[in-house]
């Protein structure tokens, strides 16, 4: 590879399909391009998606804008995308690569990169755009998980979940606040509770439990829900936060996840990185198998079950059957 080349490679958590379009629809164009700190409006992207046709961005900053001004040299759905700018001769190919199990990787290959793009912080700065992506993708995977639910729990309106004392009424009143409060309304419950979020929880699951069922599944279904995030936890926050919950009704239930896979995945990576601190359980001495996938992670005693069982016991509950893991 010559010193004006640079490769830069991301193993992504969604299919390559929708991969491919978010990195040729303008409406997906404009969530994550650029690097953090600049924004890239809608308006002015110009996707023609076929050789020879336009590829046009704009990103603005608080120091300036930067207008691209490309041509597509290839174009082979889903699988490479290349463009070239004239001005300054970079040529940017994207690879595709479907790894199964609705996971993707992403190799960017840029050739007679100028100067200017192959400093440290400018490297920096395009691996945040990356960064971006890999966020847009994983929030992608909560409007999913949020319409399969809401497409199973009416039967189980009062079967118990695995949260204590919550039925399934209760939990789905609880997921679908962000959906009923308006962040004022919010702060308001919590100073009532006196800054214990728990508190809140029990009053209002307990209270819009009681609201019409109609009600419940349209806010699950609700496009704010599904591109809501929890204050200081991003995407990855609202992915775990659709997912365990989804799972506390599905696990109780005996059924099989409504989250798509590789949302199940990035969870229980998530959960196995923080070595149990999110949920407060010990995890020294464990080697976790998930038996539907063949993941394994740790040494020591076997903790066996589908990959939906292992992130709940991750998440602190009890399984049906009385598997629990210890706390710290």
């Amino acid at each position: 590879m010559s010193d004006d080349e640079l490769i830069h490679r991301r193993m992504l958590r969604a299919p390559r399909e929708l991969v491919w379009h978010c990195l040729t629809r303008p409406q997906e164009l404009a969530r994550f391009w650029g690097p953090r700190g600049m924004i890239t409006p809608v308006e002015g992207i110009v996707v023609e998606l076929r050789a020879g046709g336009r590829f046009e961005t704009l990103m603005i900053g608080e120091h300036g804008s930067h207008r691209m001004l490309a041509t597509f040299t290839e174009v082979a759905a889903p699988e490479r995308l290349a463009w070239l700018e004239p001005a300054s001769g970079l040529h940017t190919a994207a690879t595709l690569t479907d790894l199964g199990a609705g996971g993707t990787e992403l190799v960017i290959h840029q050739r007679h990169v100028p100067e200017a793009m192959r400093t440290p912080q400018a490297r920096a700065g395009f691996a945040t755009s990356l960064d971006k992506l890999e966020e847009y993708l994983m929030q992608a995977l909560v409007a999913p998980t949020y319409e399969r639910l809401a497409a199973i729990v009416a039967p189980a309106w009062q079967a118990p979940t695995l949260c204590e004392k919550w039925a399934v009424r209760h939990l789905v009143a609880h997921v679908t606040m962000p959906a009923r409060l308006s962040t004022q309304q919010f702060g308001a419950e919590m100073a009532a509770a006196r800054g214990d979020f728990a508190v809140l929880a029990d009053t209002l699951a307990a209270r819009d439990a009681a609201l019409p069922v109609e009600d419940l599944l349209a806010q699950l279904r609700s496009p704010v829900l599904h591109a809501w995030q929890p204050p200081g936890g991003a995407a990855a926050g609202a992915l775990s936060h659709a997912v365990i919950h989804s799972l506390d009704v599905t696990v109780a239930l005996g059924r099989d996840p409504v989250a798509p896979p590789q949302a199940v995945q990035a969870v229980l990576e998530q959960l196995v990185a923080a070595e149990g601190a999110w949920f407060g359980v010990d995890l020294s001495g464990a080697r976790l198998q998930a038996s539907d996938t063949g993941w394994g992670w740790g040494d020591g005693r076997l903790v066996h079950g589908h990959s939906g069982e292992l992130v709940a016991l991750l998440a602190g509950r009890a399984l049906p059957d009385g598997r629990v893991l210890p706390r710290r």
